[in-house]
């Protein structure tokens, strides 16, 4: 028979993410161009996009300034001068996203690429930055540009507000889009919190900064970003960077210019060891993100004599790491030089590269060591060391306040337990509280107390002195120096001792009510097996439950209350990304409420499924159904152990339908037949189902109390032997 088509219901509107905006753009293109064919073609309409709202922005702020001279305020908005003193890009028409974004869509193709070409003939900054012919060479239909176009225009500040928006859309696409998978993604993108990180503790709030590996100039970036939210003037730094592969050239250069930065990233793509395009700068910062481990950096007989080794051995062709540390040491300038850059954790005690090492150490370059947690970065789960170096450890003034005499001295610090800020459902990232904790430590370190103080926090911190690193071999690892606390040795083993007596005696307690409990249910079960249960009945569903749909509207429920639900059928914090997130069209579920997802293709053969048994109130996707049992004929227990049998998830999945999606509705849910005995019988067989999971929290709770006594108990006998 034809299945009942179900009530339509009314449409939730839905808040739009900016992801959702950027995961169309990719959608649009998806089968229709090499994939970085897409990359340029999205990253070169984002770069337009946001240049034109700059130009429009300042063309506004013109004609503010001048509104009471309208003679000179037509001469105003067409003179380049009025826009590049603050950092603007001046647009002939022809460039002005407003106008490309207009056209018809079978003139964009060539008016996109038209527009290109004038720009690089009009911006010296711009030579060699965008790709050409890109649009034409794609070849995409008319319509599908358009679409495209059109989602790119949906990108605006006013919208999508927050923190360096535009820096969101570059790091969605440079992930989306690998620039090239045999590399390191370190190598073009570092993670915000860690590059907050380095400039927090290197200062390079003036003077120049450099970056020899910059990749899509995304330091600088952030860097510039920083500098602006301390109220200082980013045209007051000079950005000195370079790129050895093409692609990531172009993208620093759309990357900086979009936003304004004055730069100098050399005349090509080239290698900064054999082809260094700021040969004999000197800089007052280096921060830098190099290719971890990188192979084959130079030939065999290449640059062995380069100046750059003078005083230290040749850095091995097997291994760049150290390599890029006296590059960097190099553009350093003598009293003011620091730097902040990331290397694999080998570097710390590579026996390829000891006598390096020991040089670096003796010439009292490196200030400090910092072992980052691992997964931080996008591509790769690798621990990684932040290592700070200093030209000068002498002391004296510097920002504003006077620095102690450090010279003798490394400040080794371990955070790789700090790893409980999960961003995106995988990430780690720093918060600003704890980037703050990492500056006190340098900055206590550099202004007051030093090794000779004792300096030290045990599992975090500690300043050591040269001559104690001599002793280990030179080696830089950090948990050769920071103390180590084993907190069994802590233990008062008589008192854990006592205190396990007491919790044995309660689990007995336990063990034993529940015994007297499954003997009850073991009771039940003969008596269920034997003897047929009163009054029970196949009944729909529908009759004994009631849909909910109670809404967080007034907000009192935040991210923290948002829920999800796992396979297992619990409920569970949500592990979505909330990001821009409107939570005003959540579900309420309440205590021994149920909701489940309608979509069953998700997990296999299981429909996502659970009764809210926390005690506590949260929300749920709007997406979710919710209902509540009708208590007195049904009791929720007895229906969840309904819904774990894995016959009704194939019944669930049975009854799905849809021609996009396999859905099963609240109206099916409705449809769902059930045994139905009395209350009270309902309520045994919940009973039994409550003995058997005591019982297993009680044999759970016993292995940990075990793995409690033993480190008591092996105290005791190590004290005994004594």
């Amino acid at each position: 028979m034809p299945r009942e088509k179900s009530a339509k219901k009314p449409k939730v509107e839905k808040t739009e993410r900016l992801e959702d905006v950027l995961m169309s753009c990719r959608n649009h293109l998806r089968g229709r161009a090499p994939m970085t064919d897409k990359r340029d073609l999205l990253l070169t309409l984002v770069f337009l996009k946001f240049v034109g709202d700059r130009f429009e922005a300042q063309r506004h702020k013109i004609s503010e300034q001048f509104a009471d001279k309208p003679g000179f305020l037509k001469i105003a908005l067409e003179q380049e001068s009025f826009y590049g003193q603050d950092g603007i890009l001046f647009l002939p028409e022809s460039c002005r996203w407003e106008s490309l974004s207009a056209l018809e869509p079978a003139k964009m193709a060539v008016a996109f690429d038209n527009a290109i070409s004038e720009l690089e003939q009009g911006q010296a900054n711009l030579k060699n930055a965008l790709p050409r012919q890109i649009f034409t060479k794609t070849a995409l239909e008319p319509s599908v540009l358009k679409s495209v176009v059109d989602d790119i225009s949906k990108i605006d500040p006013a919208r999508f507000g927050g923190r360096d928006l535009i820096g969101r859309v570059y790091e969605y696409f440079l992930q989306a889009f690998s620039i090239n998978a045999d590399k390191e993604e370190g190598e073009f993108y570092t993670p915000h919190s860690v590059v907050e990180l380095i400039a927090a503790l290197i200062e390079p709030w003036d003077g120049t900064i450099y970056d020899p590996c910059c990749g899509s100039g995304g330091m600088f970036v952030q860097c510039a970003r920083l500098i602006e939210e301390r109220g200082g003037d980013t045209r007051g730094v000079n950005v000195y960077g370079q790129e050895s592969e093409p692609a990531t050239y172009r993208l620093a250069k759309m990357n900086l210019a979009v936003r304004g930065l004055s730069y100098h990233l050399g005349d090509r793509a080239a290698s900064s060891f054999t082809d260094d395009q700021h040969k004999g700068r000197r800089v007052d910062c280096v921060m830098a993100n190099p290719p971890f481990n990188l192979k084959k950096w130079r030939g065999p007989d290449e640059l062995k004599d380069d100046f750059r080794w003078r005083g230290y051995a040749v850095p091995p062709e097997s291994n760049a790491n150290y390599a890029w540390i006296l590059h960097i040491l190099s553009k350093l300038k003598d009293r003011v030089g620091r730097a902040g850059f990331l290397l694999a954790n080998g570097a710390l005690d590579d026996s390829d590269t000891l006598e390096i090492r020991r040089k670096l150490l003796e010439n009292d370059k490196v200030e400090a060591i910092i072992v980052l947690p691992r997964e931080m970065f996008y591509s790769t789960d690798i621990s990684v060391t932040l290592w700070l170096l200093s030209n000068d450890k002498s002391g004296g003034p510097w920002h504003g306040r006077r620095l102690r005499d450090r010279q003798g001295e490394v400040l080794f610090v371990d955070l790789r337990t700090w790893n409980e800020n999960i961003y995106e459902k995988k990430f780690v990232r720093f918060s600003d509280e704890q980037i703050g904790r990492v500056r006190d430590i340098l900055e206590a370190w550099r202004t007051a107390k030093g090794a000779a103080d004792g300096y030290a926090e045990p599992e975090l911190f500690r300043a050591v002195t040269l001559a104690e690193i001599a002793k280990t071999g030179y080696s830089l690892v950090p948990s050769r120096y920071i103390e180590f606390v084993d907190r069994d040795s802590a233990v008062d083993w008589k008192t854990a001792l006592r205190d396990a007596g007491t919790a044995t005696e309660a689990l007995l307690q336990r063990q034993e009510a529940n015994a007297r409990a499954l003997r009850e249910a073991s009771a039940s079960l003969d008596d269920l097996a034997t003897k047929s249960i009163d009054s029970v009945s196949w009944v729909n569903l529908g009759d004994y439950i009631e849909p909910c749909d109670e809404r967080n509207t007034d907000g009192r429920f935040g991210i923290e209350s948002v829920r999800g639900i796992s396979i297992e059928k619990k409920v569970i914090p949500t592990k979505a990304d909330m990001t821009d997130v409107s939570l005003s069209p959540y579900k309420v579920l309440h205590p021994h409420e149920f909701c489940f997802v309608t979509i069953t293709s998700r997990n296999g053969g299981k429909i996502s499924l659970a009764e809210n048994d926390t005690g506590e109130d949260c929300i749920v996707s709007s997406s979710y159904e919710v209902f509540k049992t009708i208590i007195e004929a049904l009791d929720p227990t007895y229906l969840y152990l309904w819904f774990c049998r894995p016959e009704f998830d194939r019944y669930a999945r049975f009854h799905s339908w849809g021609s996009a999606r396999e859905a099963f509705s609240m109206d099916d849910m409705k449809r769902v037949r059930i045994p139905l005995p009395r209350i009270e019988e309902q309520k045994r067989i919940v009973a039994i189902y409550e003995a058997a999971r005591e019982a297993k929290r009680i044999a759970e709770e016993a292995g940990k109390l075990s793995e409690a006594i033993c480190p008591a108990l092996m105290r005791r006998a190590a004290e005994a032997a004594t």
